[in-house]
């Protein structure tokens, strides 16, 4: 039984390097040595995630007609704040012919907070008497989407080291410094284009509120930002770079990209709203009314620019094929518009056209990644999904992607 499950481990979590099943996607160098011309059918290659602070996918069943909550169902609801963080890209256009590649995407993201703990406390347990309670829930949370079109090169021919003169002495006999100075190289370069869609954000947030003896108040500011049908957006480029070696049976992969991007979004709607309300329990006349004043409540402001800055995005790894057709891969990724950063190892394997790939990262938590689908010499499909936190019903996000791409 070991041997069986050990065997189906391995199976599962292997796989060949083919387009979409390729570990570094982001590097263009990949490119050079590509024999194919290549299309993906739009709308069919998409990449989705979703991702949350507080619930699992076990904890839904928590929220179910008549259900009495536990004592650790509470615990789980106070625990933190909920926020929801996602991210969509989905490609309208992706088409190649082996050395170049032009892709084109649309992309959403957001980081949103739903609710502050304080206030799951307050509806579970209770508030107290004589406390004012102060929180600032949703500020700092923003949505913004934008088009990129990206052009991919790369060199179709290999290169090396000992082609840049005076690099290495003539007389050198070292092994190792011989292998490095012929192994080969490729190189590769891509422009991207990104166009400001559609921005919302809330800057400033408060609500102020308590119970006292003699009276109930409470007090919300909020200062917003979104697109309306005066804002516009507007073009701007970014530029990357990438190089692969081919070291033994593996590469080693690095690429910086998203060099000089930002996204300007412009003339936005804007607005300030402050509202406070009182009422005063020791009048007891019939003709009392409660104070409810709302100071500003102003959508008619516009914002010129609003920008959102990028640092550029790094990436840095090594994949090797090992055990005949077992791959392997290390690999470490910084991108403020990717969803799987930090830390990640991975392996794949290809038995006849069933593809299998799996990878593991750590970046603030740790996300477990499958892909699978069909790989034939005129057609791929991938699909996979990803699961944040932890696997399958422990996990508190979800990621599905898939692509079809015809080769010839």
């Amino acid at each position: 039984m070991k041997k069986i499950i050990i065997t189906i481990f391995i199976l599962t979590l292997n796989f060949a390097l083919f387009g979409n099943y390729d570990f570094f996607p982001e590097n263009p160098a990949n490119n050079a040595d590509r024999s194919y011309s290549q299309i993906h059918l739009p709308f069919l290659t998409y990449e989705m995630n979703a991702d949350n602070t507080l619930l699992r996918l076990d904890d839904m069943i928590m929220f179910q007609t008549e259900h009495q909550l536990t004592d650790d169902e509470k615990s789980i609801l106070t625990a933190d704040d909920f926020i929801i963080d996602f991210n969509t890209s989905i490609c309208l256009l992706n088409f190649g012919h082996k050395n170049w590649n032009f892709e084109f995407d649309m992309k959403t993201y957001g980081n949103v907070e739903i609710l502050d703990k304080m206030y799951s406390n307050l509806v579970i347990y209770g508030n107290d008497t004589n406390i004012q309670y102060t929180s600032n829930t949703c500020e700092g949370s923003n949505v913004f989407s934008f088009w990129r079109a990206t052009l991919n090169y790369a060199y179709p021919k290999g290169i090396s080291l000992g082609m840049i003169p005076k690099l290495f002495p003539k007389k050198e006999s070292n092994s190792f410094v011989e292998y490095l100075r012929d192994m080969t190289l490729y190189v590769g370069a891509n422009i991207n284009l990104d166009y400001s869609m559609m921005y919302a954000s809330i800057d400033e947030s408060s609500q102020n509120f308590g119970s006292m003896d003699d009276s109930l108040y409470y007090h919300y500011k909020a200062h917003f930002e979104y697109t309306d049908e005066g804002s516009v957006g507007r073009l701007t480029p970014s530029i990357g770079f990438g190089v692969k070696a081919v070291i033994f049976n593996g590469n080693f992969h690095a690429q910086i990209d998203d060099i000089f991007m930002q996204l300007n979004y412009k003339n936005l709607a804007g607005g300030w709203y402050d509202k406070y309300y009182r009422n005063d329990l020791f009048y007891f006349d019939e003709d009392y009314e409660a104070i409810e004043e709302t100071f500003v409540e102003d959508d008619t402001t516009r914002v010129k620019d609003r920008y959102v800055k990028f640092n550029p995005s790094v990436s840095v790894g090594m994949d090797y094929m090992i055990l005949n057709g077992l791959q392997v891969m290390g690999k470490y990724i910084n991108n403020q518009h990717s969803y799987k950063n930090g830390f990640s190892l991975g392996a794949g394997y290809q038995w006849k056209c069933l593809p299998f790939q799996t990878v593991m990262g750590y970046d603030d938590n740790i996300y477990y990644e499958f892909k699978t689908g069909l790989i034939f010499e005129k057609f791929e499909w991938m699909v996979g999904s990803t699961f944040y936190h932890g696997f399958f019903r422990y996990g508190k996000g979800l990621g599905l992607n898939s692509a079809m791409m015809f080769k010839f």
